[in-house]
């Protein structure tokens, strides 16, 4: 039996050694699990919870939360290249939390820094960083899906109407800066998708958010597949 326990023991302490060998920590802060370590024991093993701490740990205090994680690995040249997505979004978007899930990569933006308290009409800043996103956004490859969300504040359907009309001026916005309306697409979901309860100021905050989902266009695909 003690003999058991031990081998259990060591066999913990190696996966975790493992994991952390799969960790990096990339020039702006934020930490990132490495791909091909976690693809190598098994995407599906680690599921969802991969995925909760690749947004948790990039989150670095700013209000930003990503919903819909999933925790998917994928490696070869289309990971390849919305790694190289994901970088420059972050390297252009301090201020927002970006992950690389799967395929995709999702973008989140606290409404806070977008847009002031019950308004749609993009404050300055704002403006600053989606131009800079812009420049990445519209020579890549990608789709990208808008996704206007609040808190539980209000009504349904004056949060539900907010969150479409944010969704579509950043859509707007980032289309006067040459990324072509045709591969966006802008959603309100009001308050029917918190990553957080609506309990208290601080996750309110997360909760009302702008997400972008961008995902490889069949170009994409068809450019990186096979490669490594």
């Amino acid at each position: 039996m003690g003999m058991r326990l031990i081998f259990k023991a060591v066999l913990g302490l190696t996966a975790c050694a493992f994991l952390v060998s799969g960790c990096a920590t990339n020039p702006d802060g934020s930490i990132e699990w490495q791909k091909t370590a976690i693809g190598s024991i098994g995407g599906a093993a680690v599921g969802a919870g991969v995925g909760a701490l690749v947004g948790g740990k990039t989150h670095r205090g700013r209000n930003a939360a990503i919903g819909g994680l999933t925790g998917a690995v994928i490696g070869g040249g289309i990971g390849n290249y919305m790694d190289r997505q994901a970088a420059e979004l972050k390297k252009s978007m301090p201020e927002a939390e970006v992950v690389r899930d799967g395929d995709k990569v999702f973008v989140a933006l606290p409404s806070g820094i977008l847009f002031d308290t019950g308004k749609d009409a993009l404050k300055p800043a704002a403006m600053d960083s989606l131009g800079k996103a812009a420049a990445t956004l519209r020579n890549s490859e990608t789709n990208i899906i808008i996704q206007g969300h609040t808190d539980s504040t209000g009504s349904a359907s004056v949060n539900q109407a907010l969150s479409e009309r944010r969704a579509h001026r950043v859509l707007d916005y980032l289309a006067s800066n040459g990324v072509p309306a045709s591969r966006m697409s802008a959603v309100g979901y009001g308050s029917s998708h918190p990553v957080a309860p609506n309990d208290t100021d601080a996750n309110r905050a997360l909760n009302r958010r702008v997400q972008l989902e961008i995902s490889p266009n069949d170009n994409a695909r068809a450019q990186n597949s096979g490669s490594n």
